[in-house]
């Protein structure tokens, strides 16, 4: 009763702001699961023409541990892109004002990663420190935005995990004539259309939501969280003006951006011609002109203004040997167009696992290009400068793009890499001492995902980084020393073979007259799913591979099995597929393990099915062989 009393004290005794912003204030059922509570949220993107927009950010969020990011803000920007103004104020615990943040304690940094030769993003930062939890944070700041930065829309995320809302809202508004296309998620409320003079909105409100737990092997969160995505419908950058109707119309608005840009110079086209002159099919035309991208240029991210949708002409490829992934696909569509090879460039969102575009709602959801080859019905990665012509490659695979055509493209599909195509078959000899070290070679042969890697990782990598790769990725021994790795991938196609060969010291563990033996001295699946009380999220698992592995033990003079599993082991799960047979015959003892990762969408309610299946791989694949020395 008396901390109630106090409380009400402190409540009327503190100013309003105070009270409003006070942790004492939020409702227990927003704590509940939560370190960050957003007591308040509204953004307003003022459309005043296909050309520029405004965007209102005022939030207030009260941190109430250290598991968050919250504290940090972080602005981008660029010319097209202005920041007007930044307010940041601290709150106590309380709500009584801290201080407010000298703009002296925002940073300001360029955005462009090491991989960008020059670009004009930049990101303006500040990171509000608090020794005592909770505390509270109102961030206010606007931003003028035109060009790429207009035309990709805005997107609005209420809620991240973690996180439970007290208050938030979205709006647009734009000329009453002005297209705009807009879709809320996962939102419990429709959005309130108006008409007000010669304007138009639409309004998000949410309240009281809780917050959300991050749960391993659940669906992005862009699939799981409220979001609004809104969109101008119409887009004017540097003079290049364009509709967003329909995945048609963005599909113009690229190719018009790209025209004209695709006229190599006589001396390529003479080159071209001779190059290509002895070529017996299209294939052979593709492959020699791919490899010639290769060779003569390199990938160099550049990003200024309309250069992130536009690319640099042929002849600027030509002179300086270097392009963005828009410049070296033109480049390849181009010298393709010059054999009479058709070809169109394909909007892709590359990386990662495969993600799920929304074919409902017309935008730019891209950030990479590829060349798409009608007769072929293949593609092309022209940013790379090794591997095979025509192979979609792993962070390509099982998505949606947009083709660039002059009349309008559609959206496809590009082909999917399942566990039968991201194959890795080993072979392993093991030579054991009696003192328990063992010497080790190991073959591997792969396809598609682990080829592309191991690819990469041959042609980059340092002797030093390619043993700790295979420490990390293939061997899992202890003591282990890796004397030599060789990787030799296939030139055209996605296979690669590698070679290893090392020590172990201790590789079994000595026990008296026993040596207790580890069966599988091969890469594995990982750690174990975690365990969570309510699984609250779908399962989403979005790659799948197979692994077989044979593993041969020579045992040393005068040691026998006293002790190793009999009988072949099989499990099977919508998720995979595990099976491990052994034999051991005289002084040799033979492991094989077959190991598959399945995609697959499974409600919550399966989770522990789920890991128990693979807490059972996990078992096995640390399986133990006991040898004891023979009687004399």
């Amino acid at each position: 009763m008396k901390g109630l009393i106090l409380a009400s004290t402190l409540a009327f005794a503190m100013p309003a702001f105070a009270q409003h912003y006070a942790a004492f204030i939020i409702p227990d059922s927003l704590k509940e699961g939560a370190n960050v509570v957003v007591r308040d949220y509204n953004v307003h993107l003022d459309i005043r023409s296909e050309k520029k927009g405004y965007l209102k950010v005022e939030k207030t969020v009260t941190l109430l541990n250290e598991k968050s990011s919250a504290n940090e803000l972080f602005i981008h920007y660029d010319e097209g892109t202005r920041v007007r103004k930044i307010e940041i104020v601290l709150y106590d615990a309380m709500g009584r004002e801290l201080r407010v943040v000298d703009k002296d304690e925002v940073k300001d940094y360029s955005a462009v990663s090491g991989g960008t030769l020059y670009g004009d993003r930049r990101v303006k930062q500040v990171e509000v420190r608090h020794s005592t939890y909770p505390y509270t944070i109102t961030y206010r700041y606007e931003r003028e935005l035109e060009g790429i930065d207009f035309a990709a829309g805005e997107e609005w995320y209420p809620q991240y995990f973690g996180y439970s809302v007290e208050s938030a809202r979205f709006s647009f508004s734009a000329p009453i004539d002005f297209p705009v296309n807009y879709k809320g998620y996962r939102l419990p409320v429709e959005p309130t259309r108006t008409n007000a003079g010669n304007e138009w909105s639409c309004t998000w409100e949410v309240k009281h939501l809780k917050a959300q737990p991050y749960e391993a092997y659940a669906p992005e969160a862009e699939e799981l969280l409220p979001r609004v995505v809104c969109v101008p419908g119409r887009v004017s950058i540097e003079g290049y003006e364009g509709e967003c109707s329909s995945w048609g119309a963005l599909s113009k608005y690229i190719y018009a951006l790209w025209e004209g840009r695709g006229v190599l110079p006589a001396t390529v086209t003479s080159e071209i011609q001779q190059l290509t002159a002895e070529a017996d099919s299209d294939e052979e035309k593709i492959a020699l002109l791919y490899r010639y991208l290769q060779q003569n240029m390199r990938y160099v991210s550049v990003q200024l203004g309309i250069g992130g949708w536009q690319p640099f002409d042929a002849e600027y490829v030509t002179k300086n040997k270097y392009g963005d992934c828009k410049a070296l696909t033109n480049y390849m569509w181009a010298m393709l167009r010059e054999v009479g090879i058709e070809a169109h460039p394909a909007l892709i969102r590359t990386g990662g696992t495969p993600a799920k575009l929304d074919t409902a709602l017309v935008k730019s959801q891209f950030n990479h290009v590829l060349l798409y080859l009608p007769g072929q019905d293949s593609w092309l990665e022209c940013t790379l400068p090794i591997g095979p012509p025509q192979f979609i490659h792993y962070g390509n695979h099982d998505r949606k793009v947009l083709l660039v055509k002059e009349e309008g493209g559609g959206l496809y599909h590009t082909p999917h890499l399942g566990y039968l195509d991201n194959i890795r078959s080993g072979t392993t000899t093991v030579q054991l001492s009696a003192t328990g070290d063992a010497e080790l070679r190991q073959h591997f042969q792969m396809a598609s995902r682990d080829a592309e890697r191991w690819r990469a990782m041959g042609a980059y990598y340092s002797e030093t980084e390619l043993k700790d790769a295979a420490r990390e990725n293939l061997l899992a021994a202890p003591g282990l020393l890796i004397e030599t790795v060789e990787v030799l991938p296939e030139p055209d196609k996605a296979a690669c073979q590698v070679f290893l060969e090392g020590k172990s010291e201790r590789f079994a563990s000595k026990g008296g007259k026993r040596l207790f033996l580890p069966l599988l001295p091969v890469g594995s699946v990982g750690a174990a799913p975690p365990a969570y009380e309510n699984r609250y999220w779908p399962i989403a698992l979005r790659e799948g591979f197979t692994y077989r592995d044979t593993v041969r033990y020579q045992l040393p003079e005068g040691y026998e099995v006293e002790s190793i599993m009999e009988e072949t082991a099989t499990l099977e799960h919508p998720t995979g597929y595990y099976q491990l047979k052994i034999d051991h015959q005289q002084d040799v003892i033979t492991v094989v393990r077959v190991l598959q990762r399945k995609m697959a969408e499974l409600p919550p309610a399966a989770y522990e099915e789920f890991r128990a299946f693979w807490l059972e791989v996990g078992k096995l694949e640390r399986s133990m062989a006991v040898l004891v020395q023979k009687r004399t």
